[in-house]
């Protein structure tokens, strides 16, 4: 993990299975008051901290676990049945071992610099193919990434775009995104796609 933190800053906090990452823009959307009020909230602060949590409940939340800063570009409050909130995710930080607000409402995190990388992936690497392939059959599925952002052969992008739509439990992302950069991911990555293609070809 990075060791040059920037300021902490104390957020709202928005918990949810959708594990967002850095460098994209994305849309989500909720109801209820809770919900409201906590992007109400976040409106005002200037952001909000978005935390990962697992189907079985497990959360992100302590000392030193990576979580996104989102920046709220506009909310649709009344078109709908959900609330719809357009986000920009230009950062990430550390969650600060102290906190000072409201447990789960909201978070205390230190910002710190994205992983960086000099080098670009080949057009033809395996996982550049294939993320492009389940976008192209899955991404109708949900609301799509704001186009300008897509980096395909930077491997820190691709990096964060894997572990967005793969269900790995939450600690073992986490235990991705502390590395210092992208290669674990990328080692590991590709060696759960070989296992998947060898799965396959078994099955045949």
């Amino acid at each position: 993990m990075p060791k040059r933190p920037y300021h902490s800053y104390t957020l709202p906090v928005l918990t949810t299975t959708e594990h967002l990452l850095p460098l994209t823009k994305q849309q989500i959307s909720g109801n209820g008051a809770l919900f409201s009020q906590t992007i109400l909230e976040a409106t005002r602060a200037g952001g909000i901290w978005i935390v990962m949590q697992d189907s079985n409940g497990e959360v992100a939340d302590k000392a030193g676990d990576i979580v996104t800063f989102a920046s709220i570009d506009c909310v649709d409050w009344l078109s709908g049945d959900q609330v719809q909130v357009s986000l920009d995710l230009p950062q990430w930080g550390a969650v600060d071992t102290e906190q000072n607000k409201t447990p789960g409402r909201y978070l205390s995190a230190s910002l710190f610099p994205l992983w960086h990388c000099s080098h670009k992936l080949s057009t033809t690497d395996r996982l550049v193919v294939q993320l492009r392939q389940w976008q192209k059959e899955y991404a109708h599925q949900g609301p799509a990434n704001d186009p300008g952002l897509t980096d395909y052969e930077d491997p820190c992008w691709l990096c964060w775009r894997w572990l967005e739509v793969l269900p790995l439990p939450v600690h073992t992302k986490q235990r991705l995104l502390k590395q210092p950069g992208p290669n674990s991911s990328l080692r590991y990555l590709k060696k759960m796609i070989r296992q998947s293609d060898l799965y396959a070809e078994l099955l045949r």
